[in-house]
């Protein structure tokens, strides 16, 4: 679900709708059953534009807590978010944020050296040193619940000094490292892929055996351009939904007439 942690006020409006508006689901001021106020209400409450109350309500029903039905109004369905992990993304602040509220558990680490075949999937130069760790995510708040994914990260040997506190705090590997070494992270490229679970993932994630999931890559750069961390995750279908909002630039035309 929304996480109020990683909803910060520099968030746009309608997440911040958002997140009010799961807030009084769960709690009971809106039960199962109810209609939530009409658009026009929402809008003065929360002194927001139509298009922001929508998108708010769009978040809403995509968490599977209200049905919207031209007509009659968006009804509360259920109480319960179906999507454990719900991921905004628009820049690679909301990417780090939205590991907050989360932590890697039975953390294990170990030396390697890229082969050819890490060398080519991690970007890193055939022969450099690096740390491997291997992790469970899952809420702070509640680390009983079901694990929200499987991590393997590969980060370069240099920023070897935080192996004792991956696991120790919440949130992205790639966040400590700036925090830890002053780095700044400028570029993150990421890799989206349809997967199926195995037998191994199953009883670490506590999902059936063939549950499709996401496979996710992601490439950390720094200043310089180099992959400095590669991170592969393994979310399963119902506990991961990503969310990308794309503008079109309209500074630039989309196309030119001939004269």
């Amino acid at each position: 679900m929304i996480d109020p942690s990683v909803i910060q006020k520099s968030q746009p409006l309608y997440l911040l709708m958002a997140q009010r508006l799961v807030d009084d689901i769960v709690r009971g001021k809106y039960p199962v059953g109810s209609l939530l106020p009409t658009e026009a209400t929402l809008c003065a409450q929360n002194d927001v534009s139509r298009y922001t109350v929508r998108e708010a309500l769009r978040e809403v029903q995509a968490l599977g807590l209200v049905a919207r039905h031209q007509g009659v109004g968006t009804r509360v369905v259920s109480t319960n978010p179906s999507r454990g992990y719900l991921h905004t993304l628009s820049s690679i602040d909301d990417l780090l944020q939205f590991a907050t509220g989360t932590r890697l558990v039975d953390a294990t680490s170990s030396d390697v050296v890229a082969d050819e075949a890490l060398a080519e999937a991690g970007r890193f130069p055939l022969g450099r040193k690096l740390i491997r760790f291997e992790a469970i995510r899952v809420p702070t708040d509640n680390p009983n619940d079901p694990p929200l994914s499987w991590s393997e990260l590969f980060i370069i040997d240099t920023y070897g000094g935080i192996r004792d506190e991956v696991g120790q705090r919440e949130g992205a590997v790639g966040a400590l490292i700036e925090q830890r070494y002053g780095v700044r992270i400028m570029e993150i490229q990421q890799e989206i892929n349809a997967v199926i679970i195995d037998e191994q993932l199953s009883k670490r994630l506590d999902v059936p055996i063939g549950m499709p999931a996401l496979r996710i890559e992601r490439w950390y750069c720094g200043e310089d351009g180099k992959v400095f961390e590669y991170a592969i995750s393994i979310n399963p279908k119902d506990r991961y939904s990503h969310h990308m909002r794309l503008r079109r630039d309209l500074q630039r035309p989309s196309f030119q007439t001939a004269s």
